[in-house]
């Protein structure tokens, strides 16, 4: 014979449900005073956004939102990527390729920063217009020594290639004897 636990919900009055244990709604405030705290919303700045959009909405209608701005997100993109990329092949430069490619860096860079400067902020914000300040403070100091650190790397990469490119040059010239009194040899 089988044992089975059995748990008794009592309803008071239509007031709520209350458990054997007594303490059930106790415990439940309590949890909910906690995630009301501007440091548990900052914490989980991403669940409080996403709380916030969800009431009132089905959770197949919070599905499909969800996964149609992803896909158009994706769209656009990778649409972009597509298009861009093939400029040097098109007009047959890849150094206006490269250009290209660049000012898209210096573009993708700035959003960056703007997007860090005020996810900072609304993470700040929770703590009032001066919380607001310095959050955007932080964020924008963050992503900027990223790029920072990115672009110190990109130089460095390119004075290596300089170099090697360089030293390969004078060796093949020293394999030729060229020298400027006596012109190439052959």
């Amino acid at each position: 014979m089988a044992l089975h636990n059995l748990k008794i919900v009592v309803v008071d009055g239509g007031r709520g449900g209350r458990t054997g244990s007594g303490g059930g709604n106790r415990k439940r405030n309590e949890k909910n005073k906690y995630k009301d705290t501007p440091l548990y919303k900052m914490l989980h700045a991403k669940e409080t956004v996403k709380d916030k959009i969800q009431t009132g909405m089905s959770p197949s209608t919070v599905f499909a939102m969800d996964m149609g701005l992803r896909v158009a997100g994706q769209l656009v993109k990778q649409t972009a990527n597509y298009y861009i990329s093939d400029i040097g092949r098109r007009t047959g430069d890849s150094n206006y390729q490269n250009m290209i490619n660049k000012q898209l860096n210096i573009v993708t860079d700035t959003l960056g920063v703007a997007g860090s400067a005020l996810s900072g902020a609304a993470a700040g914000s929770m703590f009032g217009p001066v919380g607001a300040g310095i959050g955007l403070v932080i964020g924008a100091t963050s992503s900027a020594i990223s790029i920072g650190f990115k672009v110190a790397e990109a130089e460095r990469q390119y004075q290596h290639e300089m170099f090697k490119q360089e030293t390969s040059q004078q060796y093949a010239l020293s394999r030729a004897n060229y020298s400027i009194y006596t012109g190439r040899r052959v």
